[in-house]
């Protein structure tokens, strides 16, 4: 990214005012999990300070989703069960889903299918994460970044409403991919929003470049983008099924 858009981008985030943050538990959660001495016991504490985030984690933990023969009853043994990096995506999901629970500014933005879109794309890139067997205990992270990936769509349509209207009201029209019109309109995308959103919460730097790079895995890396293909991969099928709507049927050419 060029220092001009860097900058734009940077002055248009922090310019929103009322721009949500995670809850301290859950920040506090990231950091503890990634300390090496960290123990399952230290985060169930942390998790159980936290009454709406302990209901949503075992609700998570024994849904039909992970299949747990027995009911898992209290957030220590989620932890264990689910594992650490497991419970820090879940956590952030769920954090995340809260932040931007409310109304749209924009009446031209289907949350709703917004919402089937993302879970889906979260639901299939757990599935691919299994069968590619990415990283140890990585479904939680896949999960995590498929739920996560186009939050900048999100901030675009509750802060910037006029423009985010004009953005679909071009790709309506004019049939090109989101991306193509964010551009026009803002000088931005939604996934440049996203990432710098996910640096400004401290996310994990794999989520932060799922998150900015789920159109465009191939300018990382290829080590570091394992996760964003995952995200695209599962993106794609979504949009192909028609799963929900992630703003626009049109794909990056």
């Amino acid at each position: 990214m060029d220092e001009q858009k860097q900058q734009r981008l940077r002055k248009i985030t922090e310019s929103i005012i009322g721009l949500p943050t995670l809850p301290t538990v859950v920040t506090q959660m990231i950091s503890l999990i990634d300390n090496p001495n960290t123990s399952a016991s230290d985060v169930a504490k942390l998790i159980s300070t936290d009454q709406a985030l302990t209901a949503k984690m075992l609700k998570l933990a024994n849904s039909a989703f992970y299949g747990f023969p027995r009911e898992i009853a209290t957030v220590n043994h989620a932890v264990v069960v689910l594992g650490f990096e497991t419970v820090k995506s879940l956590g952030l999901s769920v954090s995340v889903l809260e932040r931007f629970s409310g109304a749209s500014n924009n009446g031209d933005f289907d949350r709703q299918r917004f919402w089937e879109h993302s879970i889906a794309c979260a639901v299939a890139a757990r599935i691919l994460a299994t069968k590619v067997r990415y990283r140890t205990r990585g479904q939680g992270e896949a999960f995590a970044g498929g739920i996560l990936h186009d939050i900048g769509k999100l901030v675009l349509s509750q802060f910037f409403p006029e423009e985010f209207s004009e953005i679909l009201h071009l790709v309506s029209t004019e049939d090109i991919y989101i991306g193509k019109a964010e551009e026009a309109v803002l000088g931005l995308t939604h996934a440049e929003v996203g990432a710098w959103l996910g640096e400004r919460w401290n996310m994990p730097k794999q989520l932060v470049d799922a998150i900015g790079y789920h159109h465009m895995p191939g300018r990382l890396p290829p080590r570091e983008a394992e996760l964003p293909a995952l995200i695209h991969l599962a993106d794609f099928l979504c949009r192909r099924e028609q799963i929900g709507d992630g703003g626009s049927a049109r794909m990056p050419s």
